[in-house]
């Protein structure tokens, strides 16, 4: 029997995919572009060229966006930290494959349909 100390803390029968977000963001922390709404919708406008060298991570998104989605969405299928998502979001911007809708320019929601909405959590 091993003592506690000799174990590995670090080893896992399934430890799943192991990247480091700096790694998918290429070291940065930001974008170029102001901080992308949590609810925004993020839509695929095109696919990338070949010429357009995307991560693996990027294509996913594309794929997930193809409706508009929100960013925490997009961030929690594919399974990354939020603010990478943010970085991955401005690069795709820049590119032109995505558009942003924030939604502020839609418009608040009205009280009955927060209400609709706190209700209907509540039920669960």
């Amino acid at each position: 029997m091993r003592h506690w100390s000799e174990e590995d803390p670090w080893a896992d029968g399934d430890p799943g995919r192991i990247v480091r977000p700096y790694t998918v963001t290429r070291g940065r922390t930001q974008s170029g572009h102001a901080d992308v709404e949590l609810i925004a919708l993020i839509t695929t406008v095109r696919p990338p060229t070949r010429a357009q060298r995307l991560q693996p991570e990027q294509h996913h998104l594309l794929g997930l966006c193809r409706r508009p989605t929100a960013p925490v969405e997009v961030a929690a299928r594919l399974d990354l930290l939020v603010s990478v998502v943010g970085v991955l979001l401005g690069d795709l911007l820049d590119d032109e494959l995505i558009s942003i809708s924030s939604p502020s320019a839609v418009g608040a929601p009205d009280a009955h349909f927060l209400q609709a909405v706190i209700d209907g959590i509540g039920s669960l």
